[in-house]
């Protein structure tokens, strides 16, 4: 199952979110590269992960963290319209209807595995869940086609560019019934990928 990390309950789930930060560190300092955002040695942050950042981590039964990403306001300053806002012809998107997705990050044993097709599933269900139509991202152009393999619905939002020596392209992933279905067929999952998260959230909104 998926778990939901806000400002709100980011103070029961620390040690889930330190092996959050422990794993992006794994993977984008030690695998890319990404020295600026090496913080102590073992976690890797930027100025996006602040209260207004919503994590969706996936985790086993004994709190080992396999995967999750970030998803942050658009209507604020984020990665796209400060760092990237080159990749995007015309008008940067800031509403409150869509996200930004950044910092996807898999452990290499579970690459492919069920954690990892609940994540993908977990993107158009939030999304669903929160009344949003879609999610910005900065992807590599060759994730295009293995995701849209997966169901999703894809819109480039500009034109590919090299950056640190990888090809980079802004996109907007559609949200809507017709793609949560679709990927919700693609990765065989029927349920809901939170659970316990959903339920807590649902009843925070009722309040």
């Amino acid at each position: 199952m998926i778990e939901i990390i806000d400002s709100g309950n980011a103070g029961y789930h620390r040690d889930l979110l330190d092996k959050q930060f422990r794993l992006r560190h794994e993977i984008f300092v030690g695998e890319r590269g990404w020295t600026d955002f090496d913080i102590d040695g073992t976690h890797e942050r930027d100025q996006y992960d602040d209260d207004a950042a919503v994590y969706l981590v996936a985790a086993d039964e004994i709190g080992t963290v396999a995967g999750g990403y970030r998803l942050y306001p658009t209507v604020l300053p984020h990665m796209l319209s400060e760092q990237f806002p080159h990749l995007v012809e015309g008008a940067i998107i800031r509403r409150h209807d869509v996200l930004e997705l950044t910092r996807f990050a898999m452990r290499k044993s579970q690459r492919r595995s069920r954690h990892y097709f609940e994540l993908l599933a977990a993107i158009q269900e939030y999304g669903m869940m929160e009344g949003l139509s879609g999610f910005t991202s900065v992807i590599n152009p060759l994730r295009i086609p293995i995701l849209q393999s997966f169901g999703f619905e894809i819109e480039p939002l500009g034109l590919p560019a090299m950056i640190d020596g990888d090809s980079t392209i802004a996109v907007l992933f559609h949200v809507n019934e017709q793609c949560h279905a679709r990927v919700r067929d693609k990765v065989a999952i029927h349920d809901t990928v939170f659970g316990a998260a959903k339920a807590s959230r649902q009843r925070a909104s009722a309040r």
